[in-house]
This record gives structure tokens, sequence and C-alpha cells, in this order.
């Protein structure tokens, strides 16, 4: 399942139609049928981190067509056109989560309540 962070950061052409975007992912996720492969669009998805080694992953979407996605929940803190784009989003995020001594406040940022579900 898909959790959408609800102050979600997105690049400036998601910005224009972040709704759109997010419908076009949502209803692609863990999908098998080749019919809906023609609807996907090249976005980046930085999400929480699958394990404690990392501080977030960014996710190309048309990763999301394999159903192994189905079956775990992602939150998904922003959302990008391309994979440079995503990284200065990023690099965003982890300027706001720095603290005031410059130590890394990422762990107490997100909670999973912050999230909206499908």
């Amino acid at each position: 399942m898909i959790h959408w962070y609800n102050n979600l950061y997105t690049d400036q052409k998601i910005r224009e139609n972040p709704e759109r975007c997010k419908h076009h992912i949502e209803r692609c996720a863990g999908s098998l049928r080749r019919s809906l492969s023609k609807f996907w669009r090249s976005y980046y998805a930085i999400a929480l981190p699958s394990n404690e080694k990392n501080l977030f992953d960014i996710i190309e979407t048309r990763q999301l067509f394999f159903r192994r996605y189905a079956h775990l929940d992602l939150y998904i803190v922003g959302l990008a056109k391309n994979y440079d784009s995503a990284l200065e989003l990023l690099q965003q995020i982890l300027m706001e989560t720095a603290g005031q001594d410059g130590e890394l406040q990422f762990r107490n940022r997100f909670d999973k309540s912050d999230f909206t579900g499908k």
C-alpha cells in the first residue's frame, strides 16, 4: 500500500498537478497487467527507508510495476519528475531535518501518522 506524506515534497513539474501523478502511481503499483504499462510515466519517489542503514530510498516508479511492491507499505515523502530533481528534493529534505547543531534529526522528523493511505 502506498502512503503519501501530507506535506509531500515535489519538484516544479509535479507541483503543477500532484493528484494526477499520485493517481498514475497508485493505479499501476503492483499490477502485472501489460496493458497498464503504456500508462507508466517515469517519476522518482523519495520514500522512507526499507532498512535501518539507509536514510531514504529513491525509487523509480516503473519499479512499482512488480508485484513485490503490492505487498509492501511504502511511505512516500517526495515525488520528482527526474532523478536530478529527486536528488535536489532529497537535499532540501536533509537540510530541513538538520538541527541547529548540524545533527540530522531524521528519525524523529517523519511520523507515520503524518501519512495518508489510499
